[in-house]
């Protein structure tokens, strides 16, 4: 499974390095994928969502992107579900660099089996809340459909998170690979 993974990642680079263009023509995003990364000193993986918008800028070749996204991980100390509010600004043709806010809804495995639901929630009575940094750098690939009021981009990046003030575990670096739903197309 992970060479098959590390081929169409390859492949999707490959297919996309030449004549490469702005990688973020439609304004408004739906984005979701897969994490794997650590959690302090564990082995932690699960599945992310975001949502966002770009401003486009005077330069055709970057835009201003700020998104909400949310990663729900699964790791032998325990359950979280990672919030981030990020600022990303694209450098060219479709790396960028974002910073923002996090903030973590973490629970012990034995209590979220009791309430999964509430735990998943963020409202569950054992959640230990904890609120940092959150930075993010990658790339977004070019979209498919072209030149449609909608596309499908592959993304793939790193981020990470870190919590502020307590003794808990720090950081959450996370490998993310997903898909972005785009709409309503930019006009330059």
């Amino acid at each position: 499974m992970k060479n098959l993974i590390v081929v169409l990642v390859l492949s999707v680079f490959a297919l996309n390095a030449k004549a490469q263009e702005l990688n973020n023509r439609h304004k408004l995003y739906i984005e979701i994928g897969y994490s794997g990364g650590m959690y302090n000193a564990s082995p932690a993986g699960g599945v992310y969502g975001a949502a966002g918008v770009f401003f486009k800028t005077g330069n055709k070749q970057s835009a201003l992107d700020f998104r909400a996204k949310e990663i729900y991980i699964n790791s032998p100390q325990r359950e979280a579900g990672a919030i981030t509010l990020t600022y990303r600004l694209f450098l060219v043709k479709g790396f960028y660099l974002g910073a923002g806010f996090a903030h973590n809804h973490e629970i012990a495995m034995d209590h979220y089996i009791e309430d999964p639901m509430g735990s998943s929630m963020g409202n569950g009575q054992f959640i230990i809340h904890r609120t940092g940094v959150a930075f993010e750098t990658g790339y977004d690939f070019k979209p498919f459909p072209r030149n449609k009021g909608f596309g499908i981009y592959p993304v793939t990046g790193l981020s990470c998170s870190y919590m502020l003030n307590d003794k808990e575990p720090n950081p959450l670096v996370m490998l993310n690979i997903g898909f972005r739903f785009g709409f309503k197309k930019m006009q330059y």
